[in-house]
This record gives C-alpha cells, structure tokens and sequence, in this order.
C-alpha cells in the first residue's frame, strides 16, 4: 500500500494517548480507566471528522527502549477493541523506537501504520540510545509482512544525534531503507518545526510524503499545509490545549472546519 492509497487528500491524524500502562512509574492500577480514556478520545477524534490517529503509550514516561508484556497486552487489548469502533485509517506507535514489539502490534491489529522514531538514526535522549531500526524493522516485514506502512521521524523530538546528519540526508536515508513517509518536529513535544525547514525540505525531496509531527495549532495548519503532505496533532486538539488531558470535541470539529479546503494534494 502507499500513503496515497491510503489517504485521497492530506490528512489530519489525531493522537489517541493512553494514560500510564501497567508495569509504568505512573500506573495507578486502574485498567478500565485507561480504556475508558482511550474509547473516549478516540470517539471524539472520528466525530470530529479527523482522518486517521495514532493509538501511543504517551503516559508511559520516562519512557524505555522496550515496553513490558502486561503494558503490551492492555496495549494491544485496547487497540483492538478500538479497532472495531471505526474503519478509518489508524496507526501505532510504542516508545521509544519499540519496532519489534510495535510490528508485532501492528500486525496482529492490522493497523494502516506505524510510526518509528529512530528509522535511519542513532540518537540519544532520557530514555537512552536508540539505535537506527531500519535493517532490523525491514527484515521483520519481510518474515511477517503486515500491510502497515512505516512512517519514520527524522530529527526527532526530545532527543539528540549521535553524529550530525541533515534532514535531507535523513530523509534520501528512510527513503532508500523503506520508509513509507517521513515525519518532521519540533524539539519537544508541541513545538512546531520551522516552516522554512520543511519548505526545504520538501523542495529537495519530492518522492515522499512529508508530516509535521509536532506543535500545529489552529492558527498555524494551513500554512503548514500548504508544504507539507499531512499533519499529526495532539496537544492542540485537547481540552485547553493540555497534552495530558481528553480530547475535546469541540476543538477536533472546529479544527477540522479550519483545514476545509486546505487539504488537496498538490498536482
């Protein structure tokens, strides 16, 4: 499948984030609570029109290089229960760079995608070092080839390079080692990337779809729509714009009614 296969104009992806799962610092032994969280902010993204969303262990900090089997189960519980909710495109992603359990996942909830931090990177950051996915992530879609597609990151938030490399390096990088789409932040969670970057960006790469990751607002979308091939937002759609909150309807439906007519792809 290619991301235009999937999507038939630039998409929205909201962010379902679950709170702290079992075996987390921040785990307060209520389950239900997560689900009912996670079936509720999920309900409000596809009522407010949204075009896809990513389910991510977000409550999970500080986060590990490896997700353990109780949080993996409850994970893998909820996707599939909200997988039946809905038949718009939805994605995963289990941090920090989890490929192999975040595949498995993907596989066995025939998610449309993943999302992979480190893909064609080394890079460091409070929950260690994440070593660059690709070879390893490339040769498990061969054994068991889901039909997800791989979204990488590139410059990721919240970490650092172990040796400098540029975007568009990175990009050429996760664009010759399988990846599907690239996704481009800020430096932290709800920052945005500089416009002028990935209007570079985009100009030098022309052969794969381009994401913002991070930090767009209802004032700043069709800018960055306007360059890039789609949007993931978070913070922006939660009550208050809180990242740690629920997702408000209200904001997904008025945020939606912003991107109308915005969302073409370009000829």
């Amino acid at each position: 499948m290619k991301f235009i296969d999937l999507f038939n104009k630039k998409p929205i992806i909201g962010m379902v984030h679950l709170l702290p799962l079992p075996s987390s610092p921040l785990f307060d032994g209520d389950l239900d609570k997560i689900e009912a969280r996670a079936i509720a902010d999920t309900e409000a993204l596809i009522q407010g029109g949204v075009d896809a969303f990513i389910i991510e262990n977000f409550g999970d900090v500080p986060y590990d290089n490896t997700i353990s089997l109780e949080a993996y189960s409850v994970m893998l519980s909820i996707t599939n229960k909200i997988r039946q909710m809905t038949e718009i495109p939805f994605g995963l992603n289990i941090q920090f760079n989890c490929i192999e359990h975040e595949w498995s996942m993907a596989y066995a909830a025939k998610a449309d995608f993943i999302r992979v931090e480190s893909f064609v990177e080394n890079r460091i950051g409070t929950h260690g070092i994440s070593f660059a996915s690709a070879p390893k992530l490339m040769r498990m879609k061969n054994s068991y080839p889901a039909k997800s597609m791989i979204f990488s990151d590139i410059n990721v938030k919240h970490t650092y390079p172990m040796t400098e490399i540029t975007m568009e390096d990175a990009a050429h990088e996760a664009i010759e080692s399988g990846s599907d789409a690239v996704i481009v932040t800020g430096k932290i969670t709800g920052q945005n990337p500089k416009l002028e970057d990935v209007q570079d960006l985009k100009d030098k790469i022309r052969n794969i779809p381009i994401l913002i990751g991070s930090g767009v607002n209802s004032e700043n979308v069709n800018e960055f729509l306007q360059v890039a091939d789609g949007i993931i937002v978070g913070s922006s759609l939660k009550y208050n714009g809180d990242v740690y909150q629920g997702i408000d309807p209200l904001r997904v439906k008025n945020f939606m009614n912003i991107v109308k007519g915005h969302q073409a792809f370009a000829d």
